[in-house]
């Protein structure tokens, strides 16, 4: 694998701009015979030499942006590029991935720190008997992007399974779901994953024996797992990985218009999933759907109760409660005082 000299890694910030700069350096050798489609591209995104050598001001957007530049011309340059990915591409994160214990837990750190990589979409990795699998699930706003957003998911992790497990990684034994229509590029879909992929299908997802998880790492040092894991979080935080899906359901509720939200069925549906994976990955987080919407309301009410002059009955409907009495029974519940309570008492203490 590639080296990297050391770098400053004091903030997640710092290792994300890192990250942009690796993989917009692999996406200039991809095209190396084609220098004139990378500098355009670059220029059309906003980036100069200066910020790419200096790894400044360089973020997942940019690269996004630089890709779809590119993807007029080369319809499959993300499964190309991701393809391609070295684990130590992702830095701090890759050497705590190829030094664990386990193919099962570089995935989990993988997954942990994804923020770092993506902004776009989040990685679930379930296991369920004999089969392991890995679905990508869109964040709000980038529902559109969805099939993009399995070319990256799946491209990067086949290629991060094949370094994990070396030459036990079997291209025969995986499986792709893909819940859109074969592209004219679906030759290299075969190319990089082989004959196993069903376009057209009623889920999307990444399929491979679930004994790879307990494999050891191809080359790696289980006893340093825990030291860079520590320095992970030490340096980058805890990570997300527990918080994800309940950030996803919030921002999704935010974005639409007063408490009128979505059904779990139809927010499931906006997040690529089913109301079933829904429900369960936000019981893994420990929280539910109509809990979230609850919490979600009742912070919308104390921003309205602070910032607006509406009337507790606008609110209430604004929230879409029936009636002002069921709202006001369900604020004080939550906060533990009457909406006219808690707006007096913040009125006074300003």
């Amino acid at each position: 694998m590639r080296e990297y000299r050391s770098i400053d890694l004091s903030s997640r910030q710092t290792e994300e701009r890192r990250i942009v700069c690796v993989w917009l350096r692999r996406l200039e050798e991809l095209l190396h015979s084609e220098a004139a489609l990378y500098t355009s591209a670059l220029k059309r995104s906003g980036i100069n030499r200066e910020t790419l050598e200096e790894s400044i001001n360089l973020s997942q957007r940019d690269l996004d942006r630089v890709l779809a530049q590119v993807r007029v011309y080369h319809p499959d340059i993300t499964l190309r590029l991701f393809s391609r990915a070295e684990i130590l591409d992702l830095g701090l994160v890759g050497y705590a991935a190829i030094n664990s214990e386990s193919v099962g837990s570089a995935l989990q750190i993988m997954n942990q720190y994804h923020s770092l990589a993506s902004d776009r979409y989040l990685d679930e990795l379930t296991r369920e008997g004999d089969t392991a699998r890995i679905t990508p699930a869109p964040l709000p706003g980038y529902a559109d992007d969805f099939q993009n957003i399995c070319e990256d998911s799946f491209s990067g992790n086949w290629r991060a399974l094949q370094l994990l497990l070396g030459p036990n990684a079997n291209k025969s034994k995986i499986r792709i779901r893909l819940p859109y229509a074969q592209p004219r590029y679906a030759d290299t879909y075969h190319e990089i994953f082989g004959d196993h992929c069903e376009f057209q299908s009623s889920t999307a997802g990444l399929s491979f024996p679930s004994e790879w998880l307990n494999r050891p790492i191809h080359y790696g040092s289980g006893a340093l797992s825990d030291v860079y894991a520590a320095v992970c979080e030490r340096v980058l935080g805890p990570g997300e990985i527990r918080q994800d899906m309940s950030r996803q359901v919030r921002r999704l509720l935010l974005t639409r218009t007063g408490g009128d939200f979505p059904s779990l069925e139809d927010a499931a549906s906006d997040l690529r999933l089913s109301a079933g994976q829904l429900r369960k990955r936000l019981y893994r987080c420990g929280t539910s759907y109509k809990k979230l919407a609850l919490e979600v309301r009742m912070d919308l009410a104390k921003h309205y109760l602070m910032d607006t002059r509406l009337s507790i009955q606008e609110i209430a409907y604004l929230l879409a409660y029936a009636a002002p009495a069921p709202f006001s029974r369900a604020f004080k519940k939550v906060h533990g005082v009457a909406p006219q309570h808690y707006r007096e008492s913040n009125s006074t203490s300003e």
